[in-house]
């Protein structure tokens, strides 16, 4: 009763003293752009890194009309066979147009096929920029209000070719026809009404088939163009979780603020490298509320931290379905170019299976770990950026290793060195032998992950054993250097949490 009073009292001072909410809805992660380096798109996926993927396979795109995957384009070109070196344009007024009534699309022109060229195999092969002739790179002629004129040349370029699981973008040519799109970024200005017209000029060498075909422009159309508004929870009236510890749906938390605060978890299963801070110059540290836990991968290990809340030693029912939510920051050494790895999540391993190449048969365990993925080191475009996942050991997972699940849907799980987000995530178990399972994943309150049709366990034996604060370089490969995050309010709960009241540092 008196936690119940404890909770509403601070639920009243927070909506009389008017505190805003630090939720913020966005078309793209901070920092983010598409690229064409090694982790660019490729056929599944607009970011390897992760990954992400994309809605339909071969790319995601609207069209003149408003349709994804739609065929009317906004604008179209011929291209004709065997005439030299033809140098083509088209106009992209149109479609500068549609992205100045859109401000979500991103910058990006799509080039398809259309029409007849579409349904057969014809190739053209248009100059990239990264040709070796400078004169027959890619160019974007823009005139702005008042008639001055940019010559843009592209800030990456790429093609999708569901032949390759690779990213293209480091290709000398760009192909399209079939299926295949082109992919065009260009850097412009930052008022876009100061446009009055755009024109794309190409060329090519190489055209295949037909003796004319028409290339049509779209615009692109990834997930993350689609953001879901943050969506409030438990915490949105509790200052810094104030008072959360007292509502009667929240199982624990912790903030790392005392002295004692492993006997929180109630069991001494820390390993690895991992303190409670206040200060962390070095690593770019900012506190969030006070103290954190400071996790570090050392440079020639794996683990940084193994921390477990197991309810049965609590005295509390293992749950069927659950709520995990803390606050991450990646510090400035942040930089995982050797491998990913794991990070907080969900279990119900019982020692036995889910996790390390143990394999759940339905009656021996599961889990489903937070994770990130690596960051190669030769892609500019991913500097200071990583891509987080669901890491799920479940039954019909294709094999002894567990199943990945990219936070690609919404404002992507795509996270920035030095800076706190709120991630938070949710596993409902199946009912035993059926596929009903499900994982949800948010981050700053934006939905990343919903997959659902899973099956963790044939029986009701097993059930969400723990919590697992674990945070893990690999696979087998160690770290290549050190590796630093920092973790703060953790809160498990039976309903959705969602990000606290006034962060006071991002």
């Amino acid at each position: 009763m008196a936690g119940s009073f404890r909770w509403v009292a601070v639920r009243c001072l927070a909506l009389l003293i008017g505190l805003a909410s630090t939720l913020s809805a966005g078309a793209m992660p901070e920092g983010f752009e598409l690229g064409d380096g090694s982790v660019g798109p490729t056929c599944a996926n607009y970011l390897g890194m992760g990954p992400m993927a994309w809605r339909q396979r071969g790319g995601d795109w609207v069209d003149a009309k408003g349709q994804p995957h739609g065929q009317r384009p906004f604008s179209t070109m011929d291209v004709a066979r065997g005439q030299g070196r033809p140098f083509v344009e088209m106009d992209l007024t149109p479609l500068l147009r549609a992205w100045q009534a859109q401000p979500r699309l991103p910058h990006i022109v799509v080039l398809r096929s259309v029409g007849q060229s579409a349904a057969g195999s014809d190739v053209i092969e248009f100059h990239s920029r990264e040709s070796s002739d400078i004169t027959a790179r890619p160019l974007l002629k823009v005139t702005l209000k008042g008639g001055s004129r940019l010559r843009l040349t592209p800030a990456a370029d790429t093609f999708l070719d569901c032949s390759s699981l690779s990213s293209l973008g480091r290709r000398a040519e760009l192909k399209t026809g079939g299926d295949r799109s082109v992919l065009l970024r260009f850097e412009l200005p930052k008022n876009l009404a100061e446009i009055e017209s755009a024109a794309l000029l190409l060329s090519s060498d190489k055209q295949y088939g037909a003796s004319a075909q028409t290339i049509g422009s779209f615009a692109l159309k990834p997930a993350f163009s689609e953001a879901h508004e943050p969506r409030q929870g438990l915490a949105a009236a509790a200052p810094a979780d104030r008072g959360l510890e007292g509502h009667p749906d929240v199982l624990f938390t912790a903030g790392f603020e005392e002295s004692a605060w492993l006997a929180r978890f109630g069991e001494l299963t820390l390993r690895g490298d991992a303190e409670s801070i206040d200060a962390d110059k070095a690593g770019g540290f900012v506190s969030l509320f006070g103290r954190a836990l400071k996790v570090t991968m050392r440079r020639g290990k794996n683990l940084g931290l193994d921390l477990r809340y197991r309810f049965a030693r609590h005295g509390q029912a293992e749950p069927q379905e659950l709520y995990f939510r803390y606050y991450l920051r990646f510090a400035k050494d942040w930089n995982p170019s050797g491998d990913g790895g794991k990070l907080p999540g969900i279990a119900g391993t019982y020692g036995k299976a889910g996790w390390g190449m143990r394999k759940p048969d339905g009656f021996n365990g599961w889990s489903v770990r937070g994770g990130f993925a690596r960051r190669p080191a030769d892609d500019p475009t991913v500097t200071r950026l990583s891509g987080l996942v669901s890491y799920a050991y479940h039954v019909d997972q294709s094999d002894n290793s567990g199943a990945v699940f990219g936070w690609g849907e919404g404002l992507s799980g795509v996270l920035s060195n030095e800076r706190w987000y709120c991630v938070e995530q949710f596993v409902r178990l199946n009912d035993p032998g059926q596929r009903n399972g499900i994982v949800r994943a948010w981050v700053d309150g934006s939905q990343v992950l919903e997959q659902g049709g899973l099956r963790f366990r044939d029986t009701d034996k097993l059930a969400i054993e723990e919590v697992w604060l674990d945070v893990y370089h690999g696979g087998v490969a160690p770290a290549p250097h050190d590796l630093t995050l920092y973790i703060d309010n953790v809160v498990i709960a039976r309903r959705y949490i969602g990000p606290t009241m006034a962060v006071s540092a991002h």
